[in-house]
């Protein structure tokens, strides 16, 4: 737990986000992207989203006849980074053909060997590690589950082109819709500060109050921003933090947000003596505002005693 003091204390900012005043996409709490492949990628090309080779430039771009995808595409999609990895593609595919005739598709009880050569064929990495998936600059992938879906992948045969383009398009729509959740929260953030008016910087400090005497870490705010909405997040600890400041002029910060009829007249017993308080008994001062706070609910209360 954060407390006052700590650079980590939570506060208005994190619930106003980067659309109303506040910091942009602090903590982790808006979006979706927790528990997912990453918290950002591009999800373009072979490896998350990195440029294709320059001589790809040289390889057409257009579908020949009778073809799917262009050469380039296919390049691409094979995992292909240099001279020397199409070569060795084609190679491979020479061998096969003068060894069979063509890639024989293994079939139920086929022979590890026989997995192993379609397998290479079709561009399966011989390890994990063979798969190469890259996040954009600064922003983190969660590697224990990409690591866990590499191991899938080569369990199950998936080709390196193939599953490096999967996972970096998921990787990008992860981050559009974390985008869009974040602006989302942002629009309602700034309706409810529109629907403050004047009082937009009292309520902002009642938050700031709640945050702090609840001991609430920026990355809680933003936990609070995701879960509950920007604007219920912030109306929820504007009333909070309210009654935490009504509660330092009634009784003095016992932390309560409110006190009895019964109680409010033994306080006033009590003040009755306190010179020191009564010395601050001035009208316009805080004490005065208690002093007047606590006669009127022991009034309510002794009346509400004389007529029963």
């Amino acid at each position: 737990m954060a407390f006052e003091g700590s650079e980590d204390v939570g506060g208005a900012d994190e619930l106003l986000g980067g659309g109303a005043g506040g910091d942009a996409g602090t903590g982790g709490g808006d979006g979706g992207a927790s528990g997912a492949a990453a918290e950002g990628g591009e999800g373009q090309g072979g490896e998350g989203g990195a440029a294709a080779p320059d001589w790809f430039e040289k390889v057409s771009a257009n579908a020949g006849e009778g073809e799917t995808s262009s050469n380039r595409d296919w390049l691409a999609a094979k995992g292909v980074k240099d001279i020397d990895g199409l070569v060795k593609i084609t190679r491979d595919t020479e061998k096969a053909l003068r060894e069979g005739g063509r890639i024989k598709v293994p079939g139920e009880g086929a022979k590890p060997e026989e997995i192993s050569a379609f397998h290479k064929a079709i561009g399966v990495p011989e390890a994990i590690e063979g798969y190469e998936i890259k996040g954009p600059e600064g922003v983190p992938l969660n590697e224990p589950l990409i690591a866990g879906l590499r191991e899938s992948a080569l369990k199950h045969g998936a080709p390196k082109g193939a599953f490096e383009g999967l996972v970096g398009d998921f990787i990008k729509l992860q981050m559009d819709e974390a985008a869009t959740e974040a602006k989302r929260q942002d629009d309602l953030a700034a309706n409810w500060l529109k629907e403050q008016g004047a009082k937009v910087e009292e309520q902002k400090a009642h938050i700031n109050t709640a945050a702090r005497s609840l001991g609430f870490t920026k990355a809680d705010m933003a936990g609070l921003r995701a879960g509950l909405g920007a604007d219920r997040a912030l109306g929820l600890l504007a009333k909070l933090g309210a009654g935490m400041a009504e509660d330092v002029l009634t009784t003095g910060g016992s932390n309560r947000f409110g006190i009895s009829g019964a109680e409010a007249q033994t306080e006033l017993d009590r003040l009755k003596n306190d010179k020191a308080f009564q010395d601050k008994n001035v009208p316009g001062s805080p004490e005065r505002t208690r002093w007047d706070r606590l006669n009127k609910q022991a009034a309510a209360y002794n009346a509400a005693q004389a007529e029963g």
